[in-house]
């Protein structure tokens, strides 16, 4: 298996508190429902002592530009492993970079690492079709659609016809957050 030569480093603790400021800015972009700190905290520190995650970052721990998050998991009918994207975050003044673009390459080059499948997707509601023209381009075809029932009902109403570049017909394999 080649070493990955890209421009993302898997993070460590010292990455922490930056790494808690941009899951706090993708909460306050993409977030469905209410953030709980203790949980992001603990699903970071996974990562950072290699228990079944893995963070990714570009940049420093002081100033991250973009980060991913994976997880080992398996579906609910299988003892099978994936590597599960749990986020992927471009800052706002790196999204015209390639920075996403790097990180789904890292993300295949970890799932190549670990000799298991990659399930990634977006969930999004702000520009959801370039993203999803992104991973069509980086990854195999897609798999399905991701709905949410109960957006006005439930109090997510700020969801609602926010994204005037999405198409659902069209975005398919949603499972991520990017």
């Amino acid at each position: 298996m080649p070493k990955y030569d890209g421009p993302v480093r898997i993070a460590d603790a010292s990455c922490e508190e930056e790494a808690m400021r941009l899951c706090r800015e993708l909460h306050e972009e993409n977030g469905l429902f209410s953030l709980n700190e203790d949980k992001v905290r603990a699903t970071l520190r996974k990562s950072f002592d290699r228990q079944g995650g893995i963070l990714g970052i570009i940049g420093t721990p002081a100033k991250i530009e973009a980060m991913i998050c994976m997880i080992i998991s398996s579906f609910w009918y299988s003892d099978d492993p994936h590597l599960e994207e749990l986020f992927i975050f471009v800052c706002q003044e790196h999204r015209k970079s390639k920075h996403a673009v790097e990180l789904i390459r890292f993300a295949k080059w970890a799932a190549d690492e670990g000799k298991i499948p990659l399930v990634i997707g977006v969930i999004s509601d702000e520009r959801t079709a370039g993203k999803v023209r992104l991973y069509q381009r980086e990854l195999d075809r897609a798999i399905g659609n991701f709905f949410v029932y109960g957006l006005k009902k439930y109090g997510l109403e700020r969801l609602q016809h926010r994204d005037d570049d999405n198409d659902g017909a069209k975005s398919g394999g949603d499972v991520g957050i990017l």
